[in-house]
């Protein structure tokens, strides 16, 4: 039976183990101690959960699928071997990386600034909140940013702080008008968001902003972007941009190798969703199986609940941009040559099966 090197166990790596076990001997590298979790639920951790309860799969489902698990940190990849730290060698005749990506650090003198991306700093940062700090700063006012705040402030009574260098919070995902209701929503519920921001200094206690003003934090996290993790592919000697650089069949310039997630770069493009993570482990099953053409991301789609506001965002926000009666909440359209480019929905679930299903359709015959 063919072998499968899988390096990284995100939702990519899990999504590719879970399409090729069966009919090939999976072997899929954890490089965390948990078991693979979902990331983009690591703030519940402040609210007292366990780990287990963002796991992907249990224990057994690896076992019954007949995936092999095994933890350990791929340092390089030669002769079809996937070499770790320990000094042990995983053979395959095809591997996939799916080592996602690293948080975005910034060099502000604070040592004991913290990032928020993986469970392990989660966990870390309620540790540090039960001591008893007094104010949180937060720079970064993108999802991950934004939930964490949302978090902390549910489960502690605490000052939060968001500090962002975009002029309105989640630029990717609303229109500013959006962005400034959902705005004015979190601050109701204790955020205090700094836009138009940028960090300069941190010191004992506070961070500076470059116009001078001060921030209260006792606790500073970063939550600034990530960059794609290559290096295990820049140490085995593959092609790199921004990220790992694919083609459509998302190999990689060593034969036998592919990148998927976070870590890859297609086009020019690099990826930061769980939707396209797991897009990219269910094509990249499919190249090996043969059965797969080129690879085309999906448009851009984003759901999630922000201090228990709920936000979903569809398409794009190419066009005219047209508010729409949502009754409790906000609906905006965006329309271009007649046809829905994007649905943005703010506290408006009601709506939600309507407008997954509106984008790239006719805007005349839209009905929210």
């Amino acid at each position: 039976m063919e072998r499968i090197a899988i390096i990284g166990a995100g939702i990519g790596g899990v999504q590719a183990a879970s399409s090729l076990a069966g009919s090939y001997d999976v072997t899929l590298i954890n490089g965390e101690d948990a078991l693979p979790y979902y990331r983009m639920r690591i703030e519940e951790l402040l609210g007292g959960s366990g780990i287990e309860s963002l796991q992907i799969h249990p224990a057994a489902w690896y076992a019954e699928k007949g995936i092999s698990l095994i933890s350990g940190h791929a340092v390089r990849i030669a002769n079809h071997a996937v070499i770790l730290s320990s000094g042990e060698s995983v053979p395959f005749d095809k591997a996939i990386i799916a080592t996602g990506a690293r948080p975005r650090m910034l060099s502000l003198g604070r040592s004991d600034a913290m990032a928020i991306r993986f469970s392990s700093d989660v966990m870390a940062l309620r540790q540090r909140l039960d001591g008893g700090a007094a104010a949180v700063a937060i720079i970064g006012g993108g999802l991950l940013g934004l939930e964490a705040a949302a978090s902390i402030r549910e489960h502690y009574d605490v000052k939060v702080s968001v500090v962002e260098t975009a002029p309105y919070i989640l630029p990717n995902q609303l229109d500013e008008e959006t962005s400034a209701y959902l705005r004015d929503e979190l601050g109701k519920k204790g955020i205090d968001i700094i836009t138009g921001a940028k960090a300069d200094k941190a010191g004992e206690g506070s961070l500076t902003l470059a116009d001078g003003r001060t921030v209260p934090a006792d606790i500073l996290c970063y939550s600034a972007g990530v960059i794609p993790e290559t290096s295990l592919a820049e140490a085995s000697g593959i092609s790199i941009g921004k990220g790992i650089i694919v083609s459509s069949s998302l190999g990689t310039s060593m034969p036998d190798v592919y990148a998927i997630g976070d870590a890859a770069e297609l086009e020019g493009h690099t990826f930061g969703l769980a939707l396209h993570a797991r897009e990219m482990g269910i094509h990249v099953a499919s190249v090996i199986k043969g059965t797969a053409a080129g690879y085309v991301p999906s448009q851009p789609m984003t759901q999630l609940k922000v201090a228990g506001i709920d936000l979903s965002a569809f398409g794009t926000k190419d066009g005219s941009r047209h508010e729409i009666d949502a009754g409790e909440g906000r609906a905006v359209v965006f329309e271009k040559d007649g046809l829905v480019t994007g649905v943005i929905l703010v506290g408006a679930r009601q709506l939600l099966a309507k407008a997954k299903g509106a984008v790239g359709k006719p805007f005349a015959d839209l009905v929210l």
